[in-house]
């Protein structure tokens, strides 16, 4: 019998929790958004930087350094493009080659909102550029920065909802919409 009651208490709980907390978000909501964020392309950029330069080499011949990350907002979309600088070293039979490139990576935006954690998702090469690289190397040059690219953008938080209020603790666990406009990556919660 004890238990019963003990079971019953605990589910009226949750389920008063749960009616506070939709509660709250409804009275809260104004025009069906709770809360937008508004970031930058220099909020952006001074993340990327905490994270660029990476350097990383395949199989002691082929080397490359991104550097200079760059984010670029384009309004109406819901990806964005990062621009790199890349140096690439090639090395065989005892010499090494320099070769400048860039690269122009897409990446889609993923929210966690248990971290509150904005982050890159899906990057695409769009365009790579090097100057005068052997053919023969071309192929798995451009693997390589794929692989790369992926690894080091993928999953990579550019900015975290800290929740500083009831209502934007409340919100931050609903997404709603995530794009671009007016140079800012909108990101809303809400109902």
């Amino acid at each position: 019998m004890k238990n019963k009651k003990k079971r019953a208490i605990y589910i009226i709980s949750i389920l008063l929790l749960v009616t506070v907390v939709a509660v709250l978000a409804i009275v809260l909501t104004d025009n069906g958004v709770i809360y937008e964020v508004k970031i930058t392309e220099d909020q952006i950029n001074d993340a990327l930087d905490e994270k660029f330069p990476v350097s990383e080499t395949y199989l002691n011949i082929l080397e490359v350094k991104l550097e200079n990350a760059s984010a670029q907002l384009t309004d109406g979309s819901n990806r964005m493009l990062v621009s790199f600088i890349a140096s690439v070293v090639l090395k065989g039979n005892g010499t090494e080659s320099t070769f400048n490139s860039t690269i122009d990576v897409s990446t889609g935006i993923g929210y966690n909102p248990e971290t509150g954690g904005i982050f890159l998702i899906n990057p695409v090469v769009e365009n790579l550029h090097i100057d005068n690289f052997p053919e023969e190397h071309l192929e798995v040059f451009t693997e390589f920065v794929d692989i790369l690219v992926g690894v080091v953008l993928d999953g990579y938080t550019i900015y975290v909802l800290e929740p500083e209020d009831i209502p934007t603790a409340i919100a931050r666990l609903l997404l709603k919409d995530v794009r671009i406009a007016d140079g800012y990556l909108v990101i809303s919660f809400g109902l």
